[in-house]
């Protein structure tokens, strides 16, 4: 009985040593399943992070190339022709403005990458006869003769659109203008005259105000450039004396640039140098200009600017209020409008966001 007792005895902690052992082996075994779950969900989490941030910066390297060379700063015999795209150059009889192509500039933003474009010249918009395409008409137009206004093979966007002292408008002008309204007019003269033929007509602003999408500068790219575009001290007493006044500016320092460039300037040189001076305004601390394409692209390029005219002009009505300027307003009064904040820097008015939106998505698709 002792002996039986004893072997119970013996057993019973034996068997309790080996649940306790299986329960530890069983604890140890749920752990290492568990640790080996945790890994493999900590790797794929970790790869799909590391997968994640490979393609932002693939999509970032993609986006910046595909805006970096546009079809100007390629190799022209390597590209091929945009499928149904056109674009403006303008051949000038008596003077050379850039301007003009950075108008051409703000319209390429909208078309595909890496690819060019068939050019249409203004000028001779009623005869071209290449392939069909569309156009995007953000210029500066002058009434020409002929028997039709457009060529049939240009489907044209009319959006900052502006008429060149319309005082009378030829019927088949007006007749080639009604089958394309509304018309988007980069002005409010050109829209009232339009309005007044009878054609359907807005105040569109102007697309140089889009310049953004392709050419604004990191914070980080700012210099303290001040730029004088054609412009300088002498031009306007009252205006030299309002700028000699900001005192956090100093103009001991100033960069000279002008929008006038040589008429024997290739078409190709022409579009760099747009670019180029679109760079260097994305870049500036401030801008001073008598020009209507250096202020406006300023804008969009969040530039400090002021626009200094020594009379009123057409072509600024509905866009003077967009701007800081000193000069003659639309009632023909001279006024200093610019703001500055409280340290003495000039800062823009956000007034002409409402209508870069609206063409940015009216082009969205385009």
């Amino acid at each position: 009985m002792n002996t039986k007792n004893n072997h119970i005895k013996y057993i019973i902690p034996k068997l309790k040593d080996k649940r306790i052992l299986k329960e530890k082996n069983k604890t140890k075994r749920a752990f290492f399943t568990s640790a080996k779950k945790y890994k493999s969900n900590l790797f794929k989490i970790s790869f799909l992070l590391i997968l994640i941030i490979i393609i932002y910066y693939a999509n970032n390297y993609i986006y910046k190339n595909n805006n970096k060379f546009f079809f100007f700063e390629k190799n022209q015999d390597e590209l091929k022709y945009c499928t149904n795209y056109g674009l403006m150059i303008y051949n000038y009889h008596y003077y050379e403005n850039i301007g003009d192509y950075i108008q051409s500039l703000a319209a390429l933003q909208y078309l595909p990458k890496n690819c060019k474009p068939y050019l249409v010249d203004r000028n001779r918009i009623q005869y071209y006869n290449g392939p069909n395409v569309k156009l995007i008409m953000n210029s500066w137009n002058k009434i020409v003769g002929g028997t039709k206004y457009i060529s049939d093979k240009i489907n044209p966007i009319f959006l900052s659109y502006h008429i060149n002292k319309p005082k009378i408008l030829p019927r088949i002008y007006l007749q080639d203008l009604e089958n394309y309204a509304p018309i988007g007019c980069r002005d409010t003269h050109t829209r009232d005259k339009l309005i007044k033929y009878g054609i359907k007509a807005y105040f569109s602003s102007c697309l140089t105000t889009t310049l953004d999408i392709d050419y604004a500068a990191k914070k980080r790219e700012r210099t303290n450039d001040i730029i004088f575009t054609d412009f300088k001290f002498g031009f306007y007493s009252q205006a030299d004396d309002y700028i000699r006044s900001l005192k956090s500016y100093n103009f001991n320092n100033i960069t000279n640039i002008t929008h006038y460039f040589k008429k024997k300037l290739s078409e190709i040189g022409r579009f760099k140098l747009a670019k180029k001076l679109l760079d260097k305004y994305a870049r500036a601390k401030l801008v001073i200009t008598t020009r209507l394409h250096a202020s406006l692209p300023c804008l969009a390029l969040n530039t400090p600017v002021i626009l200094v005219n020594k009379k009123f002009d057409i072509r600024f009505s509905g866009l003077y209020k967009f701007l800081n300027t000193i000069g003659r307003n639309e009632e023909n009064k001279f006024e200093i409008k610019v703001n500055v904040d409280n340290k003495g820097f000039v800062y823009n008015s956000k007034e002409y966001l409402k209508y870069s939106i609206k063409l940015k998505e009216a082009l969205k698709n385009f």
